[in-house]
């Protein structure tokens, strides 16, 4: 009697199975020549970060309605330490401001409390900032023994959710000739 499957048949099944086999496995060697992205540090808010010394940075950005026009810094600085300290913030054009952050306490640079730390700072702000929404300003923190670090920290609207200015919407504007058209 005659087996249902042929031998050519056969021979292919054979074959589909040793590729996809050599195939799988060497797919998942990929993962053997990339690094894992779960190793990989990153920012995972709209801010940026810094350490310098005992003083922990995050989540630092300008809020800012346009460019040249007052900044508001946000953020959290984290005293590490046992005792108290000083971070000095010094925007790209900018005179600098200076924070003083207890020990072992967080402080928000918007001047609110955080959580159960109850100390809070006065609101630090910038005279004029030198770059729009949507790009970013160099700004240096530097701890009071002297280590600084230089961050790209990002400028956003003056709009929710970091700011309080609420965007118009005119229901007419001006055309080229002068004139109010509506829209």
């Amino acid at each position: 009697m005659r087996p249902l499957t042929s031998r050519p048949a056969a021979l292919r099944a054979a074959r589909a199975t040793v590729v996809a086999g050599v195939a799988s496995t060497a797919l998942s060697g990929c993962f053997y020549l990339s690094d894992p992205t779960t190793d990989m540090q990153y920012v995972p808010s709209d801010g940026n970060i810094a350490t310098v010394g005992p003083l922990q940075v995050s989540n630092v950005l300008v809020v800012t309605s346009a460019k040249g026009a007052k900044g508001d810094l946000q953020g959290l600085v984290t005293n590490t330490s046992e005792s108290a300290q000083e971070l000095t913030v010094t925007p790209q054009g900018g005179a600098a401001v200076k924070v003083q952050v207890p020990a072992l306490q967080s402080v928000r640079l918007d001047g609110k409390t955080n959580g159960n730390d109850k100390a809070t700072i006065s609101p630090v702000s910038f005279q004029a900032t030198s770059a729009a929404p949507g790009e970013q300003l160099q700004v240096a923190f530097s701890a009071k023994d002297g280590e600084g670090k230089q961050v790209a920290v990002p400028v956003v609207l003056d709009q929710y959710p970091y700011g309080s200015a609420s965007p118009s919407h005119p229901d007419s504007r001006a055309d080229e000739s002068g004139s109010k058209a509506a829209h």
